[in-house]
């Protein structure tokens, strides 16, 4: 297993040439299979454009080298039609966000491992905030998408923060009779994460629920009773996704 980050930045030697044909800059994923099909390469002549590197053609993954039987193998980006099609679905995982198919909002992906014999994802590592998430499987990814990951409902439920350990929780707000403001009681880390990153953003887009009603105007300020309404209008990813910061 390998992560992302130890990959990128490696040179590629050509085993049979016994040269260096250029560096890894990025991984390309089949969103599809959810495995990375292409290394593309970033050479000398990289003003005439990125170079691929098939997965299938990397004999090995070392600490300080990538190695392949030869520059043959190196294609011209350009001429890969199928990395064209790739590469519209989004280049790689670092950075997206990932939501559950209830619209849960549960971090962002800051590193993935990826098995070194067919580039299948293993797991991605979350963070919220700057602070370290979770592990998730890929097994729980049930939609690659382009800057998103939608994964299944119960990832968040069985999540554990790898900073204490401690179990997650379905998320029950309990309003305070006493200050109309909502407790978390056994709510998830995620989901008080999620408020956090929501409360007191502007609403960048008017948000209605499928039945028509009137969710969030555009310039709307977040607050607790904003992002239930639109939960419970299943619109919380769509929310998410336009706001900004005040």
């Amino acid at each position: 297993m390998k992560a992302m980050h130890d990959v990128k930045g490696l040179p590629v030697i050509c085993v049979r040439e016994g040269i260096e044909c250029g560096k890894v800059r990025e991984l390309l994923i089949n969103c599809c299979e959810g495995r990375i099909q292409y290394l593309i390469i970033e050479d000398e002549e990289w003003y005439l454009g990125a170079k691929l590197l098939p997965f299938d053609k990397v004999v090995g993954i070392g600490r300080h080298a990538v190695i392949t039987e030869s520059h043959e193998n190196i294609l011209p980006f350009s001429q890969v039609e199928e990395a064209h099609e790739l590469i519209k679905h989004g280049m790689g995982l670092t950075g997206v966000k990932v939501y559950t198919q209830k619209g849960e909002y549960m971090g962002n992906v800051e590193e993935y491992y990826f098995d070194e014999k067919d580039g299948r994802i293993i797991k991605c590592e979350l963070y919220v905030e700057k602070q370290k998430g979770f592990e998730l499987n890929a097994s729980q990814i049930v939609t690659y998408g382009k800057g998103i990951l939608i994964v299944g409902n119960g990832a968040s439920e069985v999540a554990a923060d790898v900073s204490d350990g401690l179990p997650q929780r379905v998320y029950k707000p309990v309003e305070n009779a006493d200050n109309g403001q909502y407790k978390y009681k056994g709510s998830s880390l995620f989901e008080q994460k999620q408020r956090r990153f929501l409360l007191g953003k502007r609403v960048t887009k008017r948000i209605v629920s499928e039945e028509g009603e009137l969710l969030a105007s555009e310039g709307d300020i977040v607050t607790d009773e904003l992002i239930d309404k639109v939960k419970a209008g299943g619109k919380l990813v769509e929310l998410t996704m336009n706001i900004e910061a005040v």
